[in-house]
């Protein structure tokens, strides 16, 4: 009886709301359910580049990234939809390379990347520069007083631990 009770609240939750709610969230700084929500309404809204930025990037700051990149897909109706679909597509494919970094231990020193204001391309660009250390099968990464580990975690995972101080600030799983 729970199984059919929590999908028909969830079902009727999604009544009602509205674009404006979607922006309300997102003012608010509620990235979780901006992305949630948001990613619901993205078929009624799929030339709108500035809610599907909004959404994009809500699910991007929650470590929701294949999300993101699957709805940055449709982002190429205006020059900021393109710039954002863009700036998620190079984040994606650090994610990609970080993973066959460890994984598959290729060589990503020769490649180069634009760089953004997100902790995958400080990492990205630290390693690609040798600017790293070893730790067994980690990948340590010192920048601007913080120090990224970069793990493997099975299977076929990665975990990046970010400390500032020796305190952990923050922990992101990716596949």
């Amino acid at each position: 009886m729970k199984k059919i009770i929590f999908p028909f609240f969830m079902i009727i939750s999604l009544f009602g709301i509205t674009k404006n709610d979607i922006y309300k969230l997102y003012n608010q700084k509620n990235y979780k359910l901006t992305c949630i929500k948001g990613t619901w309404l993205v078929k009624n809204y799929k030339t709108d580049d500035e809610y599907l930025s909004v959404v994009a990037l809500s699910c991007l700051k929650i470590d929701m990234l294949n999300t993101a990149m699957r709805i940055s897909k449709v982002m190429n109706n205006s020059a900021m939809g393109r710039e954002n679909a863009s700036y998620i597509a190079s984040l994606y494919l650090i994610k990609k390379l970080l993973l066959q970094l460890i994984w598959d231990k290729i060589d990503i020193s020769n490649l180069s990347l634009p760089k953004a204001d997100h902790f995958l391309s400080v990492i990205f660009e630290n390693i690609a520069h040798n600017n790293f250390s070893k730790v067994d099968n980690s990948y340590v990464v010192k920048h601007d007083n913080k120090r990224y580990v970069l793990s493997p975690l099975k299977p076929n995972k990665i975990k990046i631990s970010i400390y500032k101080n020796n305190k952990l600030l923050s922990t992101h799983i990716y596949w």
